[in-house]
């Protein structure tokens, strides 16, 4: 082992899981290993493992990662299309799926033969290299056990916050279902696949000793946590899952940040109430039947609503998540969902433009659809002035109804109304950035 072989994991913009378990993995291997958030501080290592979360990294770091002067592998949910992070990015190796076997594979190589570019590790299933022009993917990298070293944990991981938490904790992999924006399935396959409980609670006492204290149970849906069959769930597996987690942090630094309406039952929802900060985020998307279709969500409208009714019973606080002016969303479309919004009078509500990734079905559709027929690119009427997108119009709508629409109205001031129409705006040059670069540069699948 080359003990002088300078590391750094890098992450963008927050401390993601991922960084923390490949930096993990460094330090179990005995490689002197630095962990860093962003560019301010300059890197000087002779590898650089880059963990990328969203598509606009592509485009937004290129000219940081240039002024790297280090071998560069990228990870993370970009690479379902590793040919665009090579067009993008000045990189040299794209791991593409899930990265601890491959990680191990080129550190291995590393050490028998310090490579010169991509292309010498042409041997190592899972990953991806520039030759010339073209672009080469190696066969197929296989899925990773989930027993693993303890993450890396940052000094200051404590003022991290990720919608809420400090850190998020992966307890299982994959996802049944089919959705068609989501990169779970594409990344981590459709069969669930569950870390041992003993190893889960050794990480929570090991984050907690480190700092962190407000953690959130990731992993795509929270309650599929021991599933071993489609669309079916282990009651008891996850119930004991939060019940233990618990006893460590307490209720109230527990979160269960995402879980289907169609994935839930009485014992989850009081599990939920009694052990974790009592809300449920559930990922409604659309009023519209048709629209879920379109979606690929997997779930009716009706089943919104007994999943709603369900946890209200429960005392469990409801969230919603919507998408809007997804691909085919016409105009009687998005007043269903505005109707449902009203109708379900939930606690909180988050709203977002569809966002293509590339690899995913709407990734596919974006890449193909003519920006003449992308809401994101027609001009909104009713805000002509503010120079907003029917898309954004839209999200605009939904965001400022759902402050009438929640149990507990909040009054829509100046201020916040100036807040909203900054948050669409900025989602809204965000996803058109993403939209051109892949209908530019991005092969559907």
């Amino acid at each position: 082992m080359n003990k002088n072989l300078k590391i750094t994991v890098l992450t963008p913009e927050f401390y993601g899981y991922g960084a923390l378990l490949i930096a993990g993995i460094l330090r179990d291997q005995g490689y002197p290993v630095k962990l860093q958030k962003g560019f301010k501080e300059t890197i000087n290592a002779d590898i650089v493992f880059i963990s990328l979360q969203s598509t606009i990294h592509l485009i937004k770091y290129q000219k940081e990662l240039s002024s790297i002067d280090a071998f560069k592998v990228v990870g993370g949910p970009v690479t379902l299309s590793p040919a665009l992070i090579l067009d993008c990015l000045p990189v040299d190796l794209v791991v593409v799926g899930e990265g601890e076997s491959t990680l191990y594979n080129i550190l291995q190589l590393w050490e028998d033969h310090p490579p010169i570019s991509g292309s010498d590790f042409k041997d190592i299933p899972g990953v991806a290299f520039k030759e010339g022009d073209q672009t080469i993917i190696t066969s197929k990298g296989t899925a990773n056990s989930l027993q693993r070293p303890l993450p890396f944990i940052p000094t200051d991981i404590a003022s991290e916050n990720i919608r809420g938490a400090n850190v998020y904790l992966e307890t299982h992999r994959g996802c049944p279902g089919n959705c068609g924006f989501c990169g779970v399935p594409c990344l981590f396959g459709r069969e669930v696949r569950s870390r041992p409980l003993e190893d889960i609670l050794n990480e929570v006492k090991y984050l907690l000793n480190k700092g962190a204290q407000k953690i959130a149970i990731s992993g795509g849906t929270g309650s599929l946590y021991g599933s071993n069959k489609f669309k079916n769930v282990d009651e008891k597996a996850f119930v004991e899952l939060l019940r233990e987690i618990s006893k460590l942090t307490g209720p109230k630094n527990l979160t269960i940040p995402d879980v289907r309406v169609d994935l839930i039952s009485d014992p989850i929802l009081e599990a939920i109430k009694n052990y974790s900060n009592g809300w449920v985020f559930f990922g409604i998307e659309s009023g519209s039947d048709r629209v879920l279709r379109q979606m690929k969500k997997g779930i009716t409208v009706d089943q919104i609503r007994e999943a709603v009714e369900m946890a209200r019973k429960h005392g469990v606080k409801t969230a919603g998540s919507f998408i809007v002016a997804y691909p085919g969303e016409e105009e009687e479309d998005f007043q269903d969902t505005m109707d449902l919004a009203d109708e379900l009078m939930l606690d909180d509500y988050f709203v977002s433009i569809a966002e293509p990734i590339p690899g995913t079905d709407l990734g596919d559709k974006v890449s193909q659809l003519p920006l003449e027929d992308n809401l994101l690119f027609q001009d909104s009427l009713k805000y002509k002035r503010q120079c907003l997108s029917v898309a954004e119009e839209r999200a605009l709508d939904l965001m400022v109804e759902s402050y009438v629409f929640r149990s507990f109205p909040i009054a829509l001031s100046q201020n916040l109304l100036k807040d909203l129409q900054n948050e669409v705006k900025s989602q809204g040059d965000h996803i058109k950035t993403v939209t051109l670069l892949i209908k530019n540069q991005y092969q559907p699948r």
